[in-house]
């Protein structure tokens, strides 16, 4: 695993050309968090690769022969691995080594035959999303073909894992161009926002814990998978399967709250965005990501 400063680096390398949005997929807050670390407010808005970039819309319906969305594999844990995929490349980070884990009581997770991996995102018409691509040594001489613009096949290898917590996924082989409407997935202007629920009044009011609230989405972050250690530590229900971090405008401003997905709703996740409202159920004043009100996906 790379250092953070190197991930900074390479942070600070792209965002010159990175478009869409992105977020820490970090949730272990325990610990105190400053406020340049992942999972902190100001590196989910500010000094990340997302910068002031709009929210992705991804209410398109998946065209037949189209790129693969990555979050499928967060959404449907399972469902992909192992399966090959079609990525169009959007972005692609710096190509690096892989390491062997300094501790050797560490397992990698990454394949002992991989030898080079990069950051790149794959974009598709229901959004676009970070993998962590591994080449293993017999297809290093590929690493050049994966640019902007490419279609490349991966494999999938993991929900989760990678550099920054990314999906791992294996090259397979070049396809060649990515056809051109796969390249201009539309991103909205910035979404005219309503306004919702204001959720600073809970912290005052237990009764609106088991309610259901109007939620106006000002940001939405990437979706996380969660295993049963993590739900433990938060103040989620039992069978809890994705969380994302989002903001909640009201008319005096925004609030940030934890939003979870039981297994049923986990493909919704993929449809919240900046500049919907959706309903969600009131579960805990706090206790959440970044001790944050925790909500419950209820619907559009």
């Amino acid at each position: 695993m790379q250092s953070f400063r190197i991930v900074l680096a390479a942070s600070a390398s792209f965002a010159a050309i990175a478009s869409g949005c992105w977020s820490s997929p970090f949730i272990d807050t325990d610990m105190p968090v400053d406020g340049g670390a992942p999972g902190s407010p100001e590196r989910e808005t500010r000094g990340t690769l997302e910068e002031d970039q709009p929210a992705v819309q991804a209410h398109a319906a998946r065209a037949v022969g189209a790129g693969f969305d990555m979050r499928l594999v967060r959404v449907q844990p399972g469902v992909h691995q192992g399966t090959d995929q079609l990525c169009d490349v959007g972005a692609a980070l710096r190509l690096e080594t892989i390491d062997a884990p300094t501790d050797p009581t560490e397992s990698s997770p990454y394949d002992p035959a991989a030898t080079q991996r990069m950051s790149i995102r794959c974009v598709a018409p229901t959004g676009e999303s970070w993998a962590d691509l591994e080449f293993l040594a017999t297809r290093a001489s590929h690493v050049g073909e994966v640019v902007p613009g490419a279609r490349i096949r991966v494999r999938i290898r993991s929900a989760d894992g990678g550099f920054f917590d990314y999906p791992i996924v294996d090259f397979v082989e070049t396809v060649g161009a990515a056809p051109e409407s796969a390249m201009q997935t539309p991103h909205a202007a910035t979404a005219a926002l309503g306004t919702g629920f204001d959720l600073r009044t809970i912290a005052s009011d237990p009764a609106r814990i088991g309610t259901e609230i109007e939620c106006a989405v000002a940001h939405a972050s990437d979706i996380d998978m969660l295993d049963p250690a993590d739900a433990r530590r938060r103040s989620y229900p039992a069978g809890v399967q994705n969380r994302m971090t989002i903001r909640c405008r009201h008319g005096a401003g925004e609030e940030w709250a934890d939003l979870i997905f039981m297994p049923a709703q986990a493909l919704s996740a993929l449809y919240v965005d900046r500049g919907d409202m959706i309903t969600a159920t009131v579960v805990s004043r706090n206790g959440g990501f970044f001790d944050y009100p925790v909500l419950q996906y209820a619907g559009p």
